[in-house]
């Protein structure tokens, strides 16, 4: 026999709802959740393997969307006829050919499914088996024993594709939820303006704006280290941590005690060789006063208009380590130079973004980079309030164009 060799198309067959299939009723068919192989299993009656191949054909022909025949020998499904291989094998010598009987071109399944596992599970394991024994449907059993009917691996693979989907649409709903959550600024008594775009469904910037206690609040842009699900994952951590603030009494904790304690609280849960960079901004207005804390993040720019009209800036760069190491406590202690305590003016805008802003590219694969960075919050400075998260959205898309982001995106402007 020829061999057949593995192509593209080797799980090409069309994935549409099976219309024209002469499925039995088994009475299990609404017993399965969509995460279980029972759900995606066609329950064909078996033809014996001692029957002319005439009966498979007739079959194939009958149902134009039957793709695969379950065999039967000495009461028990050993496998599989399947219309790709009949197709082809047929438009030569048909009549010699089709005297066979269906047990010479059968193709053996190597195990068996039950209707009961879940798709996630077995996958990986189909995949490979297909691939390796070139076969595109496998044999389900319901409890292990009596014969079900068949899988197709290609009606697997769109399944899983559809649950993967679903479950990074729930994900994202979740995400920014937790984001909008945590950004109520209605009541603070200074501007506070912020856009967010990831760069898939999920991702790993998160930002927080909250009222920590009476009269001081808090505004930070994280960065998780790596991207989609893993790092989102990680952004539940920061909620979590930002959330139990906001049920304990923090007025006589210090900024600096509560940078010290997100760091303890993530280096317990972050992976080795996992970190979060942030920048974190503490207002108190009753002194006049930003501490501004700057733990691996990228810069932090304040702009402050001087007495000539021209605006001054001021670059925060990093002085502490990311969060998620347990180095941040050590070297707030350590006498050395680790947040900046920026006086209050009227006037004054803290600009804090993630490295997605500054790392985006055009058509032409240019980077925005630090220069375009700070002349957009020139602009940004120089615009009303209100049209602030619409001016750093268009920026956004002018700048990429058709471009895809190669990373999240998080802008927060913060105006006195």
């Amino acid at each position: 026999m020829e061999e057949e060799v593995i192509d593209s198309s080797f799980f090409s067959e069309s994935l549409e709802e099976k219309k024209l299939i002469d499925l039995q009723k088994t009475g299990f068919e609404n017993s399965f959740n969509e995460r279980q192989v029972g759900s995606i299993t066609m329950s064909i009656e078996p033809v014996s393997s001692r029957a002319s191949l005439d009966t498979v054909l007739k079959m194939f022909d009958e149902q134009p969307d039957l793709t695969a025949v379950p065999i039967e020998k000495d009461d028990a499904v050993i496998g599989v006829v399947e219309r790709d291989f009949v197709t082809k094998n047929s438009s030569s010598g048909f009549k010699i050919f089709a005297s066979k009987t269906c047990g010479d071109y059968v193709k053996e399944c190597p195990y068996t499914l039950n209707c009961r596992d879940f798709i996630e599970k077995i996958a990986t394991k189909v995949n490979e088996t297909a691939i390796r024994v070139e076969t595109k449907h496998f044999v389900v059993l319901i409890n292990n024993r009596s014969f079900y009917g068949i899988m197709s691996v290609a009606k697997m693979n769109e399944k899983l594709e559809e649950l993967r989907l679903h479950d990074l649409e729930k994900a994202a709903a979740i995400q920014q939820n937790m984001l909008k959550n945590n950004s109520d600024t209605k009541n603070f008594p200074f501007k506070v303006s912020f856009w967010n775009k990831m760069a898939n469904p999920v991702g790993g910037d998160y930002y927080i704006a909250r009222q920590i206690c009476k009269g001081r609040y808090m505004i930070g842009s994280f960065d998780v280290s790596g991207k989609n699900v893993s790092a989102a994952l990680l952004t539940v951590t920061l909620c979590s941590f930002f959330s139990m603030l906001t049920i304990q009494d923090c007025s006589k904790i210090s900024a600096n005690q509560i940078v010290a304690m997100l760091d303890n609280f993530l280096k317990e849960i972050v992976p080795v060789g996992n970190f979060i960079t942030g920048a974190i901004c503490c207002v108190n207005p009753s002194t006049n006063t930003a501490s501004v804390f700057n733990c691996g993040h990228t810069n932090v720019l304040a702009y402050l208009k001087g007495e000539s009209g021209k605006c001054r800036i001021a670059t925060l760069e990093p002085t502490l380590p990311p969060f998620g190491m347990g180095a941040v406590a050590e070297t707030l202690t350590s006498g050395k130079k680790s947040t900046y305590i920026v006086p209050i003016k009227p006037g004054l805008q803290i600009n804090l973004y993630s490295d997605g802003f500054t790392d985006m590219q055009n058509d032409e694969g240019e980077r925005y980079d630090d220069f375009h960075t700070k002349e957009f919050f020139v602009k940004l400075y120089n615009t009303d309030a209100n049209s602030a998260e619409s001016t750093i959205e268009k920026a956004v898309t002018d700048w990429i164009q058709h471009s895809l982001l190669p990373d999240d995106i998080t802008v927060m402007n913060i105006r006195f």
